[in-house]
């Protein structure tokens, strides 16, 4: 009997794998996966014992070991375009070893093209899943159903499930959290990464000891490049009361500084106000992304005395047709208003450029070097136009190569056809960077 006891404790495991494995490119920025620990502590809520396994820090061997010893019920593996590779591969690994497991994948290109994961993957779960996937894996195990009787759950109640397989077709609707339910969910459940390995990294990069963090989901905007599969243009806010509860949590855990990730964290200016008025004084700086539109002189001021350090901003291109042509909705006198407050209030300033846009012309380009060379920058990057899936780029440009350069950070590679001289470009890049680097000399 004990033994019978032992086994079913055992099985009835959720592990959940993020697959990147770390890379020591000169662009890696390392931060622990957020989704895996937000689905932990929802997990953990019903009473499911759960792992995250971050391959950040293993290697393929390491990770495979741990898993198996692990012995899972249910095994998730966060999947996006750069790392679609490592979890096919790890999804056969555990096919291999663990052939009971019930496999589910989860994450951007899973939601974008779910019917590909169906052949090595059981499930599939697309978009928001903070409630659906833990219900799923709690009324598996709690009837102990396998891996073969799916079709004995209720699949229907289950947002954002997708089955294609044994003649089981099932494809139920997303769904994106309201801010109300939002504010009932738990904290990301943090107790499973190596967060001194993690602080080691970013103390060697830059001093701090950064980690990252999420206030608002989803972006109202339609930029012709973004794919945003998750969190979709319902933009929403979480509950600041939760946020700075999070913000405890990090700290405790040794952390002096926060990478806020959200991609609109300006846009409710009301909402950034108040988190400055909250996080002042508490000795914790921070970084973010930051939209160009309504900034103004008060909120930079804020945002300095408040903590902020740096922000990133989107500019994209120095040429009004190529920034309408992408759909940035934003001007180039927006873009370097917005510049000149940040730089002017002491908080450094890092922009992001597109060059070799499709349409784009060799003016056009020049342009964006010459912008970026004259505004008050601290830090700046040239990326030619990565046409990720469920962007209107992606429909638009021909002979996508998906196994060129999609698991490789370069930033000068096209993975399509295109109309622009890759070599030229680079060398232009090289010398913009080497001026920019006098520059700041």
């Amino acid at each position: 009997m004990t033994s019978s006891i032992q086994k079913s404790k055992e099985l009835s495991r959720v592990a959940l794998v993020y697959p990147y494995f770390r890379t020591r490119s000169a662009t890696e920025l390392l931060f622990p996966p957020l989704g895996a620990a937000s689905l932990v502590s929802q997990l953990h809520v019903l009473g499911i014992e759960s792992k995250i396994f971050d391959c950040t820090f293993e290697t393929f061997e390491e990770i495979q070991k741990k898993i198996s010893s692990y012995h899972p019920d249910i095994v998730g593996i966060y999947s996006m375009v750069t790392l679609s590779r490592n979890t096919f591969q790890i999804a056969r690994m555990l096919r291999t070893n663990l052939p009971d497991s019930l496999l589910v994948a989860g994450g951007p290109l899973p939601t974008l093209y779910p019917e590909h994961y169906c052949a090595a993957f059981d499930v599939v779960f697309r978009g928001e899943v903070d409630l659906s996937f833990p219900r799923f894996c709690h009324d598996l195990l709690d009837q102990k159903y396998s891996r073969l009787q799916l079709n004995e759950l209720p699949l229907h109640k289950y947002e954002g499930l997708f089955i294609h397989q044994d003649g089981l077709r099932l494809e139920n609707p997303l769904i994106h959290y309201r801010e109300k339910e939002l504010d009932a969910f738990p904290l990301p459940y943090r107790g499973d990464f190596d967060h001194s390995a993690y602080q080691e990294v970013w103390h060697q990069l830059d001093g701090t000891k950064t980690t990252s963090i999420i206030t608002t989901l989803g972006c109202p905007f339609n930029c012709d490049f973004c794919s945003r599969p998750i969190f979709g243009n319902l933009f929403r806010r979480r509950n600041l009361d939760a946020v700075f509860e999070e913000i405890e949590q990090i700290r405790r855990l040794g952390y002096d500084s926060l990478w806020i990730a959200d991609d609109n964290f300006t846009l409710d200016m009301r909402y950034l106000q108040e988190f400055c008025r909250r996080i002042a004084g508490q000795k914790i700086q921070w970084s973010c992304l930051s939209r160009v539109t309504g900034i103004n002189e008060e909120i930079t001021r804020l945002m300095k005395e408040s903590g902020c350090r740096r922000v990133y901003l989107g500019l994209e291109t120095g040429n009004q047709d190529t920034l309408k042509m992408i759909k940035k909705q934003a001007t180039l006198e927006e873009g370097k208003n917005a510049v000149e407050l940040f730089h002017k209030a002491g908080i450094e300033v890092a922009a992001f450029f597109i060059v070799g846009y499709p349409g784009e012309t060799v003016p056009a380009i020049e342009d964006t070097f010459q912008f970026a060379l004259e505004l008050p920058l601290d830090y700046i990057s040239f990326n030619v136009p990565f046409p990720l899936p469920g962007s209107q780029l992606f429909e638009r440009v021909n002979k996508v190569d998906h196994n060129k350069d999609w698991n490789v950070e370069n930033e000068t590679t096209f993975v399509y056809e295109s109309e622009f001289d890759p070599q030229w470009l680079r060398r232009r890049i090289d010398e913009t960077m080497q001026a920019f680097a006098d520059k700041k000399k």
